[in-house]
């Protein structure tokens, strides 16, 4: 049985080339990504609280979706020249691909998002998974206008890290975040970002 994956993307460019970066996701990159096969979702993220600055989510059919040819084409040596210009000189990047542990097949809430969490937590084996994925979803929930909890297992065997991305309809505070999920199970969360949407104003 294939599972619903994500692929994830976090970046900051330096100073003097947001403008340019923005005009690439923009106008070539985010626009060939969500053309992909196998690509169902595509959404951009501003940080309000923590770092990186950006974050790109697409949630994909499965993980198959970044082996096809029609992927494999624009990726990697076959990127493009402005793709080549811009990705080296981006700060803090990191690429995860993930295979979505909970909810089942469910990808990112069509209603509108306000407000997106995005943490991860190192140590979490997979005996523990369910226990802890039921203690997160059940803080989450509790807070108002959470609206969609997800969890996430790398797909590269790298260690024992759960991934969370929880999507809001209003914002949430930082702080409330932090009190409700900033640790589980005695362990604390490695990442914990705030993100609204992005808008080009």
């Amino acid at each position: 049985m294939s599972h619903k994956a994500l692929l994830l993307v976090m970046m900051e460019p330096p100073a003097g080339l947001e403008e340019e970066f923005n005009d690439w996701y923009d106008s070539e990159h985010f626009p060939q990504r969500s053309a992909l096969p196998g690509f169902e979702t595509g959404r951009r993220f501003v940080c309000l609280d923590g770092w990186p600055r950006w974050l790109a989510l697409y949630d994909l059919a499965s993980a198959e979706a970044l082996q096809t040819p029609d992927y494999r084409a624009v990726s990697g040596a076959n990127a493009t020249p402005w793709s080549r210009r811009i990705l080296p000189r981006m700060i803090g990047r990191h690429r995860l691909v993930a295979r979505q542990v909970s909810p089942g097949n469910a990808i990112i809430t069509a209603a509108p998002t306000t407000r997106l969490a995005l943490a991860k937590y190192p140590g979490i084996g997979k005996a523990d998974e369910p226990a802890v994925i039921t203690a997160l979803g059940a803080r989450l929930e509790a807070l108002p206008a959470a609206a969609q909890v997800r969890a996430f297992r790398p797909m590269a065997d790298d260690g024992d890290d759960l991934w969370l991305v929880s999507a809001f309809n209003q914002p949430v505070g930082a702080d409330d975040l932090r009190h409700a999920i900033g640790a589980v199970d005695g362990r604390g969360a490695e990442i914990l970002n705030i993100y609204a949407p992005y808008r080009r104003s």
